[in-house]
């Protein structure tokens, strides 16, 4: 039943909001059946054989994990180039059973990916691949250190278990309304819902439950986890406190197991269809996503009921034939120790090696470096002759397909601030000596401006600070954040500390960039914070917003060879209300706007000069923004009025 809430939640997700509770229903299980087994096996036998739980392990995982890897590797050619290297990468992660750690990171990092990765939904399994390897290595020295002991074995460890669950509870709680991301994907987050099976596996009372209690027991844990799945959504906060209603659901209609009466929940689980389903659940699981997410790949297509029945129904054939073709012939093949192992660590290696190999070739190429200097890039913009159709793609910097990884060195510098941080980092380049000082500050719309003023210092006696943090308006109000799913505190604190900065720092020119995708209702919030700045002298300048398309032109390349008809928008499409400069405008001070470098009358090429334009929809490449520089050069000469010693910049 897990399964197929998981399998309605990405196949229809408005029909069952919260299905994706199904996967921390898998947690609770995989606690109660691994913990319970090693248990069992220790007080029959006195020890726990390790190497052979692993082998079993091996062959009831592995096999056709291999097999599904191999087939999305195989399909990688139906992908846009741009995916290629993410969707191995991702491979390689899976192979090793890190994805959820692979997943984590991109989380927090706002140049991630939002496409959604035919190998994403092995986070899942990794948490669970991470348990079973770390849990009988726990297990057994707990079980060893309680012998002779005044405390039985079974009481040793299950307080134990509950001392594990009871710090990652609090510390999903902690962190889910802090960083989402990680929250969600990390195994520190997850382990208690698998501490709980485990919990309940040990602590199982030996005096069995009366059958009118486990009926009301099941029936109440099943019914919890139906209500997660209709009222939980993707705006819930989770796991955190949200995720206690499914998994103690779930522990209560594993307790529960064994009621007769008519009305339990036993005679509905315990139905033909949901046997069948609970028999293929692991192969499902594994083959549902990666031909979701290939139709849409293929079809450009949303789901609809009956392509939904449809992949469904594919779903479930591949399911079976993994079950009967694959999962079962390795897991009663009788293959010994030894060999399971040996088999196991050959499937790893045939993902990895290719993996890590192409990985390793695709960035021995220089994607966005340039020979001989900046190409011509937005100065072209300002050549009447000029006619972007007749644009070489075979020589644009970066090409198209590499375009994602163009950014600004803000980030491997981690200068850029992340979201559950308040310190003000700066990015600086140039000499700090310098008569002449500049800061941007914003969100990841200043940040991928950082390279222009990173050329310019390279040129001139200039010496600049980005400060930016992801995803956060320059606002002294906290605005209701999305992702975050509350209001973004952290970026209202750190808005007061970039205030103090600046009162310390004391620039010649603050320069301010912002996304424009914030409601228009934070414009007074701007608008005050900007004049805490006018208030003690200083020379604030906006920046306007560059353009934000609809599609990303990297896949739109990929997928089109007639990319100057489908790849160019609409410039009246490209451009959306900008609060950064509303809020100039409310307080009458200078603003910078590149329109002109971005766009011709009617259309927004996505290739000028031979560069390659935005790395996604709405940013930047690094290469394209240093060949801004002259045009910004140019505008602060004309709209700073600087001291006389700032001669430097002189357009």
């Amino acid at each position: 039943m897990a399964v197929l809430a998981v399998l309605v939640y990405h196949i229809w997700p408005s029909a069952l909001p919260g299905g994706y509770v199904g996967v921390d229903v898998f947690f609770v299980i995989s606690g109660y059946l691994i913990t319970g087994s090693l248990f069992k096996e220790f007080e029959g036998t006195g020890r726990i054989d390790i190497p052979a739980f692993y082998a079993r392990r091996i062959r009831r995982l592995l096999p056709a994990a291999t097999v599904v890897s191999l087939a999305v590797a195989l399909s990688i050619p139906f992908f846009a180039r741009a995916q290629w290297s993410d969707i191995t990468g991702s491979l390689v992660a899976s192979a090793l059973y890190v994805q959820n750690w692979f997943l984590a990171a991109q989380a927090v990092d706002y140049l991630a990916d939002d496409a959604r990765g035919p190998m994403n939904h092995f986070w899942s399994l990794s948490v669970e691949e991470q348990y079973y390897i770390a849990w009988p290595l726990i297990l057994l020295p707990i079980l060893y250190l309680a012998r002779g002991k005044t405390i039985s074995r079974r009481a040793a460890f299950g307080w134990f278990i509950g001392l594990i669950g009871l710090g990652s509870l609090l510390y999903s709680i902690w962190l889910t309304p802090l960083n989402p991301g990680v929250a969600y994907f990390a195994t520190t987050t997850r382990a208690w819902e698998l501490a709980l099976g485990g919990a309940l596996a040990v602590f199982q009372a030996r005096k069995p439950l009366s059958q009118p209690a486990r009926a009301a027991l099941g029936g109440a844990g099943l019914g919890a986890i139906v209500v997660a799945c209709l009222a939980y959504s993707d705006e819930t906060s989770f796991p955190g406190y949200a995720a206690i209603l499914p998994t103690f659901g779930a522990a209560a209609v594993i307790r529960s197991s064994g009621a007769l009466s008519r009305w339990s929940v036993s005679p509905v689980l315990n139905a033909r269809p949901f046997q069948y389903l609970g028999d293929i659940s692991y192969s499902l699981y594994l083959w549902h996503w990666p031909v979701i997410i290939l139709f849409g790949e293929v079809t450009g297509r949303s789901i609809g009921p009956l392509s939904g029945l449809v992949l469904l129904i594919v779903s479930v054939a591949l399911a079976h034939l993994s079950k009967v073709y694959v999962e079962d012939p390795f897991r009663t093949g009788g293959a010994s120790v030894n060999r399971s192992l040996a088999a196991g660590l050959a499937g790893i290696i045939l993902i990895v090696g290719p993996g890590v190999g192409y990985l390793a070739w695709r960035d021995s190429f220089p994607d966005t470096g340039v020979a001989g200097g900046l190409p011509r890039g937005a100065v072209a913009m300002q050549d009447p002759g000029y006619d972007w159709r007749q644009e070489d793609l075979a020589r644009a910097a970066p090409q198209p397909a590499m375009a994602r990884k163009d950014v600004p060195a803000a980030y491997a510098s981690k200068c850029h601030q992340n979201q559950s941080r308040t310190e003000v980092l700066s990015c600086d380049y140039g000499d700090p000596k310098s008569k002449l000082k500049i800061v941007m500050l914003g969100d990841s719309h200043a940040t991928h401006w950082f390279p222009t003023f990173e050329e310019m210092a390279r040129r001139q006696s200039v010496f600049f600070r980005g400060v930016a943090k992801s995803a956060c308006l320059f606002s002294l109000e906290a605005v209701y954040s999305p992702t975050l799913k509350r209001p973004y505190s952290e970026c209202a604190e750190w808005s007061k500390n970039v205030l103090a900065w600046l009162a310390r720092e004391r620039p010649d020119v603050v320069l301010i960039s912002q996304s424009p995708a914030y409601p228009a209702s934070v414009v007074e919030g701007m608008g005050n914070a900007w004049q805490r700045l006018l208030d003690i002298g200083l020379n604030v300048q906006a920046v306007a917003s560059t353009p934000w398309l609809q599609f990303e032109p990297g896949k739109c390349f990929a997928t089109n060879e007639n990319w100057q008809g489908a790849c160019i928008p609409d410039r009246a499409s490209v451009f959306r209300p900008d609060l950064t400069l509303a809020a100039a405008q409310r307080l009458k001070v200078p603003s910078l706007d590149f329109s002109e470098h971005f766009c011709r009358a009617t259309s927004c090429p996505t290739i000028i000069g031979g560069v390659f334009v935005y790395r996604d929809s709405h940013h930047m490449t690094a290469t394209f923004a240093r060949t801004l520089v002259e045009s910004m050069e140019s505008k602060l000469s004309l709209t700073s009025r600087l001291k006389a010693a700032s001669g430097a910049i002189d357009g």
